[in-house]
């Protein structure tokens, strides 16, 4: 996953156009526009960046009457760390974090195309962790997280799963890509039958919805999988062997771990 797809845009000007500007005037324009950080360019490559701190330092030395040319030929040691678009997001993460830097402009063949914020990817990585990218539902890491964390409420839960069978004989018989095509289809069609606020995992052929309803609203979920499933589970023409399970808590079953134990053993045995 490449950094690329991460970066906030930003504010910049041509070398060109400031060269011959002094700094009060740079730094007037910047407050002005409410503009955090301002990077100045050549050929859209990024060479120097105001920020905070490079403003102050500027008041403090007396260089407001500076041109922004006479400022910038008159630094010694100055280097804008940059990041290229095609890192990947970890690898990014690690180099910030390695170099204590909060941000870093990101370039492509050397062109300023935004901006990459510490925080923000590391918000962004966390929310990565917990989703598998094939069928961007959640993952089982999260699905424990929850389950365990359920034990400190005390509320209905509907537990809903899906196990799609011979995935690895399709895979077999027609590849890594056909079998993708049939989790992405299926979690698909889950997604589209449940609500923004259930939670739907994935762990291999089986996919896991939590549901915080009464046992009825669980049901109709459930048949509205199947509906659904029904119409779109023949793929290339191939039909796919599934079958959904649910149950619910108080209503069904004590505790969840029960309620698990209870939904994988009925998935072992096929309809």
């Amino acid at each position: 996953m490449k950094i690329e797809a991460f970066v906030d845009p930003v504010k910049s000007a041509e070398y060109n156009s400031v060269k011959n500007k002094t700094l009060e005037e740079i730094i007037k324009y910047i407050n002005k526009n409410e503009i955090e950080r301002f990077y100045i360019t050549i050929d859209k490559k990024p060479i120097f960046l105001f920020n905070h701190a490079e403003i102050i330092d500027i008041f403090l030395k007396n260089r407001l009457h500076l041109s922004f040319e006479e400022f910038y030929n008159d630094l010694e040691d100055y280097k804008l760390e940059v990041i290229k678009s095609s890192k990947h997001i970890i690898d990014t993460y690690n180099y910030l974090r390695k170099n204590k830097l909060n941000l870093a402009p990101v370039v492509k063949n050397d062109q300023l195309i935004g901006e990459i914020n510490f925080a923000t990817l590391s918000l962004k990585i966390s929310f990565i962790a917990i989703k598998d990218p094939l069928t961007d539902t959640y993952n089982q890491k999260y699905f424990d997280v929850l389950v365990d964390e359920y034990n400190e409420i005390s509320e209905a839960l509907g537990i809903i799963m899906i196990k799609i069978y011979d995935l690895s004989i399709f895979e077999g018989l027609y590849g890594y890509d056909f079998k993708n095509k049939i989790l992405k289809e299926f979690g698909t069609q889950i997604k589209n039958s449940v609500r923004d606020v259930d939670f739907v995992f994935r762990n291999e052929d089986v996919f896991k919805i939590l549901t915080f309803n009464p046992s009825d609203i669980t049901m109709k979920i459930k048949n509205r999988i199947e509906e659904r499933l029904k119409e779109k589970t023949k793929i290339d023409e191939i039909l796919i062997p599934y079958k959904v399970v649910a149950t619910h808590i108080p209503d069904l079953e004590q505790n969840i771990f029960l309620a698990i134990d209870s939904l994988e053993s009925k998935l072992i045995k096929r309809d």
